[in-house]
């Protein structure tokens, strides 16, 4: 029974540590005597265990207690743990603002002899058991979110409850409480805390802060969080020098330097730099708007011309691309016949038709300004520049026209059939005809300067830009020439049937065969650098810009070439590919647009080869309906549409996608 009694002993003072509770001001309630840091057991619960323990063994045994189970009565041992605090509800105890009963009073523990002899004649026998926090009521217990105020410093303890007639004998102590700690009034142990940290090293730093954080709840890392997240999120760009926060933004694509702008007024200051903007622009290849153009712009906040010149170009391309199209103005005036050439130039477009005349109309009003009237056969080609227009026709001559005036300046005479194509360099235009022949001409003075024979078949297409002059003929051939000496410098030789088109960069000649290739030639020596295959027909058309080919077919499918490696980038084809040949295209950097005989004009983009919509569709499209003729701006597409069979009047279709300043 001696070992039991000291289990029950140490089971008891676990129990008497139990009613201590943490005060951030001090450590642990601590009773401890002169010589020990041990807390204090109250003697008056021993000696009533040691009384209990005795009575029990001088009681007869029972099955209850082989097992280890008793019933117990402990009432008159809790009442000596309760805690003196008459003033503390169990309002107060649940709140954060709760006082907190503090130590005891006295350092003694009050010794009751009625309250022992209460405790020694306690009914029941008594084993070992713990004390269950769950008998205590809320009374019993304080918040832990309580603590004493540091500027108290003389803090007196609080005594358990004996006797309700003993609290008239207490003087109560009313102690300053401080709920919620703050920077100006933090506890004293954590101010230590502080000074101990900003001590360590680095390394011993950074462990603690680890073993902090693992200490931590969820709720205080986020608070953590709150407090540290502020301290990165500095403005970087406005504390450099603006040279250098300007070499930084020009790493910025547009659009986000845009976003960039929205930041604050520093960074919208740097964002408008004209300098940054022009690179921009440098970069996609964009012109300078003409300033005219610029002050009607609805931004007039903009300072930047470069800036507007860019934010102008987005919108002409959002306009392309997503905006809804608008109403698109007619021009109608060739009755039913066919519209063979289509230019233009500025605001002013040129048609020809095979029903002998030119027409000039305003693609502002949508008015024909003049008819071309003096070719005694059908307009089968033409050129513009500025206010110049030359037609050929098949009454074999070729005429200049005044495009303000309307009279024709010159009538030029030579070729003994068709005039089928021709090319106009600044002041001189080299025809070809059917009659196998080539000539050159001045058109100020209407004199023919050379003509150059060599082909054996008709000259269907040609090309000039001022030194030389490449020819395609039906012949199979085609030939360089110099324009000055009327030499044939190369006879490039390959294809197997008919050319049809050519394209020309003073580098490089590009031939489309009825044969279905397409040859990259060297125009300086001749050579074939390239035979491009793909295309299942007639290469109908093509374009070349910066080395980038674009080529049309009778197939209904549109590639996409770069005429240095010779590989085809992209096909424009797939579900919503043209249904019926290519009739007609003109691309630039983002864009490729494609005519057909199906009667539809698709937008295409040029890098990935994506199909982006349609910009045109006849109703008549697929039973007669066709597009023979497109021709584009930035802002404006010119369509020529007709038919075969009369299922669709002939007209022309302008198409304008320029900025909305109004």
């Amino acid at each position: 029974m001696g070992a039991e009694f000291s289990v029950l002993k140490r089971e008891i003072r676990m129990e008497g540590n139990q009613l201590d509770f943490e005060d951030p001001s001090t450590s642990y309630l601590e009773k401890t005597d002169s010589t020990s840091q041990s807390p204090t057991m109250c003697p008056v619960v021993l000696e009533t265990a040691e009384q209990e323990l005795i009575a029990e063994e001088s009681a007869p045994t029972t099955d209850s207690d082989e097992i280890g189970i008793a019933n117990i009565e402990m009432k008159n041992v809790f009442n000596h743990l309760h805690l003196v605090d008459s003033t503390c509800t169990d309002q107060d105890i649940y709140s954060d603002e709760s006082p907190l009963p503090g130590d005891w009073v006295n350092d003694d523990w009050t010794d009751n002899p009625s309250e022992l002899e209460d405790a020694s004649n306690a009914n029941g026998i008594m084993r070992k058991r713990k004390i269950s926090n769950s008998t205590l009521t809320s009374e019993d217990f304080p918040s832990k979110k309580q603590y004493y105020d540091q500027n108290n410093l003389n803090l007196e303890r609080l005594t358990p409850k004996l006797a309700e007639n003993e609290l008239d004998k207490i003087d109560k102590i009313k102690i300053r409480r401080s709920c919620i700690p703050s920077k100006d009034d933090p506890p004293e142990e954590m101010m230590e805390w502080l000074k101990t940290f900003s001590k360590w090293s680095n390394a011993e730093r950074m462990l603690a802060i680890d073993m902090l954080v693992d200490e931590c709840e969820p709720t205080q890392v986020r608070h953590m969080l709150q407090l540290i997240e502020p301290q990165f999120q500095r403005d970087f760009i406005s504390l450099l020098p603006k040279e250098l926060a300007l070499y930084v933004l020009s790493y910025l694509e547009p659009k986000d330097l845009l976003k960039a702008a929205q930041t604050c007024h520093s960074w919208r200051f740097l964002s408008e730099d004209n300098l940054l903007w022009r690179e921009k622009c440098q970069n996609a290849n964009i012109p300078l708007t003409d300033p005219s153009i610029i002050k009607c712009s609805k931004n007039r906040n903009v300072t930047s011309p470069w800036k507007s010149s860019y934010m102008r170009h987005h919108a002409i391309e959002m306009n392309w691309r997503v905006k809804p199209i608008r109403m698109p103005i007619i021009l109608k005036g060739h009755d039913d016949h066919v519209i063979t050439c289509l230019q233009f130039c500025g605001n002013q477009v040129v048609s020809g038709s095979d029903d002998n005349t030119l027409k000039v109309w305003s693609v502002l009003t949508g008015k024909c300004l003049r008819t071309l009237v003096g070719h005694t056969g059908g307009v089968w080609s033409s050129q513009m520049a500025g206010n110049v227009i030359i037609s050929g026709s098949t009454d074999r001559t070729l005429k200049v026209w005044n495009a303000e005036t309307g009279q024709c300046t010159h009538t030029l005479y030579g070729h003994t059939s068709t005039v089928r194509c021709m090319h106009l360099h600044e002041n001189k235009v080299v025809s070809g005809s059917r009659d196998a022949s080539l000539r050159l001409w001045d058109i100020k003075t209407g004199q023919c300067l050379s003509i150059f024979l060599g082909h054996q078949a008709a000259v269907r297409c040609v090309q000039y830009d001022g030194r030389l002059i490449v020819s395609g003929a039906y012949d199979y051939l085609v030939k360089v020439w110099d324009a000055e000496s009327e030499i044939c410098l190369h006879t490039l030789s390959g294809h197997t049937n008919r050319v049809y088109s050519l394209q020309f960069d003073s580098t490089h000649v590009v031939s489309g065969s009825l044969d279905t290739s397409i040859r990259v030639w060297d125009v300086e020596t001749g050579t074939c650098k390239h035979t491009l295959m793909g295309h299942q027909s007639l290469t109908s058309g093509m374009e070349l810009r910066d080395n980038i080919l674009v080529s049309g077919n009778a197939d209904s499918t549109v590639k996409v070439w770069d005429i240095l490696t010779g590989q085809c980038l992209q096909t424009l084809s797939g579900s919503n590919k043209h249904n019926s040949a290519v009739t007609c295209l003109q691309f630039n950097t983002r864009f490729v647009v494609t005519s057909s005989d199906d009667g539809t004009v698709k937008l295409w983009d040029v890098k990935t080869g994506e199909f982006i919509r349609n910009l045109i569709a006849l109703e008549s499209g697929g039973s007669g309906g066709v597009v023979w003729r497109i021709r584009a701006n930035e802002t404006k597409l010119v369509c020529a549409v007709g038919s075969r069979n009369g299922t669709e009047e002939t007209k022309l279709f302008v198409l304008d996608f320029d900025a909305d300043y109004k």
